[in-house]
């Protein structure tokens, strides 16, 4: 599996995840990042061992979010805290994005199917998000 990491300075912002080709299984996600991701491949069966997730109280500042694109294309604008634009990435069918940080404006192309995880519970636009008006830091193209 390859990870692209899109970053502000030394700031991690997202991790773009291509999971055309898995060939073992792999948390690439740090472990004090917010949301966790594992993904694997099982060339023959495997069990879990059974188990409960204790009810750990986490304290989480902001929103992760997860997207898978089932099939189709997505274009993303990525930005930094400060609103400044700081990269753009297409993903396509089996690839996902976990952002962690920062902002984007996402673009789906017709046809797209997807799916969405964020954290919970969900408060309304008003109080979990804002509209920004970009300015860009990236050099013209």
């Amino acid at each position: 599996m390859q990870t692209k990491v899109i970053q502000s300075g030394n700031e991690v912002v997202a991790h773009i995840y291509d999971l055309n080709v898995v060939d073992a299984k792999s948390f690439p996600t740090p472990h004090e990042f917010p949301m966790q991701f594992g993904v694997g491949y099982c060339p023959q069966e495997w069990t879990s061992p059974a188990h409960i997730h204790k009810p750990v109280t986490r304290q989480v500042e902001g929103t992760a979010e997860f997207i898978f694109l089932l099939s189709g294309q997505l274009d993303v604008v990525f930005f930094d805290q400060q609103e400044l634009e700081i990269g753009r990435e297409t993903l396509s069918a089996q690839m996902a994005l976990l952002q962690m940080t920062g902002g984007h404006e996402l673009t789906f192309a017709a046809g797209t199917r997807y799916f969405e995880i964020k954290q919970g519970p969900y408060s309304g636009f008003e109080n979990d998000k804002y509209r920004i008006f970009p300015k860009s830091c990236l050099p013209p193209s």
